[in-house]
């Protein structure tokens, strides 16, 4: 019999190891009902449930008859000692899964957390200007000492600065690559990712050996957007994988921004016309956070201020989510999945409306993710 039983997860790893392609996989899971299935379909069956061409079926059939390379993929998973979250695992970023094509797999160096549905994406110029870096970096620091997520592509420039900032800051932050983690481009890049991943996530879609190529990063963009609520674009030429990431984002609803540069300046000609075409202008950290309706920190230090009047007022405009978690917040000091239960809302929900009621200065995060009703007089 062909290709031995094997479990779910190592049906997809096997699966992704052949590379069908995010929507072509799509498709093959969703007509064939399992990886394994699909592993043990003939290239004439691929052809016609993945919509895929000859050559591309018969390749991806030989590669599901090479048990070789997942026993290879196995033992380095275990020696590297990442873990692997996959489509079906509870562990799989809500955000991210529902894109078009998500990933099947996720190599993931560190943790991936539920708070991690509240990130913005950084992007930009890898042949950046020092105003562009320290700019993104700006951003970055500010969005996640605000407990957002900042997610970016590890690339140089802009995104290692985005990095940067979420690490000074001490927030989190996610980095997304075009290779595999055992293949770690660029390579200088090694000690930031070191400190990503204690303080957030290194991942990818790719197998771990797989070298960086032209045409993994457009597909390591989708992902970067994916994983985020809107895309920030500082400094970008005419023709640049930040634009990928603008378009991938503006495919999956999400928002788009960008930071204005000098007219004359060639990195600031992609950015400049992502305004033109719609994209909001933002200059200030502020800027996104009040377009998701967290309100800027000095209208924050001044609710800090206000009296119990105000704090009715403040009260009354909450979403019916928020209302039902300040409510469970009323008493001690309580941790996410309490706040999950008490409140009953999915974990992505209350991890996102808790960065928002912690914006408005109603809720207080304590050591140790546990979460407190700020009353009037704090």
């Amino acid at each position: 019999m062909r290709n031995p039983s094997v479990d779910n997860q190592d049906a997809l790893i096997w699966l992704n190891l052949a590379d069908p392609g995010p929507l072509a996989a799509k498709r093959l899971l969703q007509v064939l009902g399992s990886a394994e299935a699909v592993l043990r379909a003939s290239a004439e069956t691929l052809q016609r449930a993945g919509r895929m061409k000859a050559a591309s079926a018969q390749r991806v059939a030989e590669a599901c008859r090479n048990k070789e390379r997942l026993y290879r993929e196995q033992a380095l998973i275990r020696k590297t000692g990442v873990t692997v979250v996959t489509l079906d695992d509870a562990g799989y970023p809500s955000r991210l899964k529902t894109i078009t094509d998500p990933p099947m797999v996720l190599y993931v160096r560190g943790t991936l957390l539920p708070e991690d549905g509240a990130a913005i994406a950084i992007v930009g110029a890898r042949e950046a200007s020092l105003y562009g870096q320290e700019t993104a970096e700006r951003f970055a620091h500010d969005l996640a000492q605000r407990g957002v997520t900042i997610v970016s592509g590890l690339a140089r420039g802009i995104d290692a600065a985005a990095h940067r900032g979420a690490l000074t800051a001490g927030g989190r932050t996610i980095g997304v690559l075009g290779s595999g983690l055992a293949r770690l481009y660029p390579e200088e890049h090694r000690d930031l990712a070191k400190r990503i991943a204690e303080q957030g996530a290194v991942l990818s879609e790719f197998p771990l050996e797989a070298g960086p190529r032209r045409e993994y990063f457009p597909r390591r963009n989708r992902v970067i957007s994916g994983l985020s609520l809107g895309v920030v674009v500082v400094e970008a030429g005419q023709k640049s994988g930040a634009l990928i990431t603008a378009d991938c984002a503006l495919e999956q609803g999400r928002e788009v921004f960008a930071v204005p540069g000098k007219v004359d300046a060639v990195t600031a000609r992609g950015t400049n016309n992502l305004i033109k075409q719609g994209a909001k202008l933002v200059e200030s950290a502020e800027d996104i956070l009040e377009e998701f309706g967290i309100e800027a920190e000095q209208t924050r230090k001044a609710d800090h201020e206000n009296t119990k009047g105000h704090e009715t007022t403040k009260l009354a405009e909450l979403t019916e989510a928020q209302s039902k978690i300040v409510e469970v917040l009323s008493g001690e000091p309580r941790y996410l999945d309490e706040i999950t239960r008490s409140a009953e809302l999915p974990v992505y929900q209350v991890s996102s409306e808790l960065v928002d009621l912690e914006m408005r200065h109603l809720v207080k995060q304590l050591p140790g993710k546990r979460y407190v009703r700020v009353t009037s007089d704090e």
